[in-house]
């Protein structure tokens, strides 16, 4: 049997119809989880992109969370291991940071293709400003001036992409084709493992324009958009209800390009014949905020926007139902080891979910997420207590702090904060979430203070195994910031 894997970054769960979604249309993914057992309580842990692809390929939760360092060398991987049981592995992927930058994400395979032109690729260098032919200033974004016109975006994603015209030039695109040639070379195979690791809808949320107008109802928009909107600008309280409403209308538009994109590799598996003997895991690896608490991207800590996403798992046999075991990336490792037929080791954090669904078996009780505990702080810059990470169980999100009156409770599917209602609900996660990460290798005297609630972070805390790391490491995209 063949196994392909599927992460799609920034896919937040809300966003697809088979989750319920009426607001975008998704009608290839849609059409993969009606053969499949689909997932509604899968969350994020190590946040965000890198710490969760070691995660996925480690299978473990990192003491208590993975932070942003290279794949190690030396790491147990579920590719390699299938690699090593007779499996041919190929990663194919537009997500940048998977090679560029030192973070090694290439070696666990024996083949690997990068797809070039995402928002933080580093392809070229040129002396004068080009922009995308889907680019230009718009009115509602003048009230920045020309903040954010010389951004990330502007120094690598915009000449990465200067000479895109029409949608077989888009990055997202190219990356579906180039799966979909993977199938086509190898359609007689039923041993390849194939890792396909998407990066939209990351931003920049610019789309095709046809995608950018059937999302945003302003009467004669043509589709383009002001690099302005893409970025950190996006939260400037100088915005205009006008222009928000046309950011949140990017994100959606970005998601269905994306959704088009894969109906390319859907198409090609069944029309060759592949799907019949293939496994196919469709997943996310956190979201995003889309105008929720008047914030558009990512941040800390995580919400329910960030943290909960989509997992669809088919088999062969298109065998389908929907199940509320709690996922989370740890467990595509023995997962995917038992969909091959493989030993899965026993000291792994994840469990085979494909069983748990199958027999209705009770798997973890509570999911945490968020980002490394270097990141941590006794205090917050105005001096109050800080949230330090998420705790999803199948009903609730709590946003832990150090002490259950400093946590933040909500129900799933709600922005409403109601720990004040439920303060009985409140202790009761905030307990098994400091029980939970007690188990992980958080550094005694860090759990010490988690359970003493008081006091200052100790000095002297290890924040993970091999912290602080390679040296010298730092994330390569930081220099595209600071114009380096």
């Amino acid at each position: 049997m063949n196994i392909i894997f599927i992460m799609i970054d920034t896919m937040r769960y809300d966003f697809i119809g088979a989750n319920g979604a009426t607001a975008v249309d998704t009608p290839n993914i849609d059409r993969l989880a009606e053969q499949s057992w689909i997932y509604d309580r899968a969350f994020c842990a190590s946040f965000p992109t890198i710490p969760c692809r070691n995660d996925v390929m480690t299978g473990l939760y990192g003491g208590p969370f993975h932070p942003w360092k290279p794949l190690s060398f030396d790491a147990r991987t579920f590719p390699a291991m299938l690699g090593e049981a007779g499996y041919a592995t190929q990663l194919i992927h537009d997500t940048p940071h998977l090679v560029n930058g030192g973070h090694n994400f290439d070696w666990p395979f024996h083949a690997w293709t990068f797809v070039r032109g995402a928002e933080v690729d580093r392809p070229w260098i040129t002396d004068s400003e080009s922009w995308p032919p889907n680019w230009r200033r718009d009115d509602l974004f003048e009230c920045l001036g020309e903040e954010g016109l010389h951004t990330l975006h502007t120094r690598s994603y915009a000449p990465a992409n200067r000479h895109r015209k029409d949608h077989s030039d888009w990055n997202c695109y190219r990356l579906f084709e180039t799966a979909s040639e993977f199938v086509r070379d190898n359609k007689n195979r039923d041993n390849f493992f194939l890792y396909i690791d998407c990066f939209d809808p990351h931003e920049p949320w610019d789309a095709p324009p046809e995608f950018m107008r059937r999302y945003n109802k302003t009467p004669e928009y043509d589709g383009l958009v002001d690099p302005r909107s893409l970025y950190w600008q996006r939260n400037d309280p100088r915005l205009s209800d006008e222009a928000r409403a046309m950011m949140a209308a990017q994100y959606p538009a970005k998601v269905a390009w994306m959704d088009h994109c894969f109906g390319r590799l859907m198409d090609t598996l069944e029309s060759t014949g592949v799907l019949e003997n293939s496994a196919v895991i469709f997943t996310g690896d956190h979201g995003t905020n889309v105008g929720e608490r008047n914030f558009f991207g990512k941040g800390a800590p995580v919400h329910e926007q960030e943290g909960h996403v989509p997992l669809f798992i088919r088999t062969p046999d298109a065998e389908s139902g929907r199940t509320n075991t709690i996922v989370q990336p740890q467990d595509f490792f023995p997962t995917i080891l038992s969909l091959a037929g493989q030993d899965v080791p026993d000291d792994l954090d994840g469990r085979d979910v494909l069983a748990l669904a199958r027999s209705g078996g009770e798997g973890r009780s509570i999911a945490l997420a968020g980002p490394a505990a270097h990141t941590w702080k006794s205090t917050g810059d105005d001096d109050t207590p800080p949230i330090l990470f998420t705790a999803f169980t199948d009903q609730w999100v709590l946003e832990v702090g150090q002490r259950p009156e400093t946590s933040r409770l909500t129900r799933l599917g709600s922005q409403e904060y109601i720990e004040d209602q439920f303060p009985d609900v409140v202790k009761c996660i905030h307990s098994e979430a400091i029980e939970e990460i007690g188990r992980r290798e958080i550094d005694p005297k860090l759990y010490t203070w988690l359970r003493e609630g008081k006091g200052e972070i100790p000095a002297d805390c290890s924040y993970w195994t091999g912290w602080p790391g390679q040296p010298g490491f730092h994330p390569y995209f930081r220099d595209i910031y600071t114009g380096k």
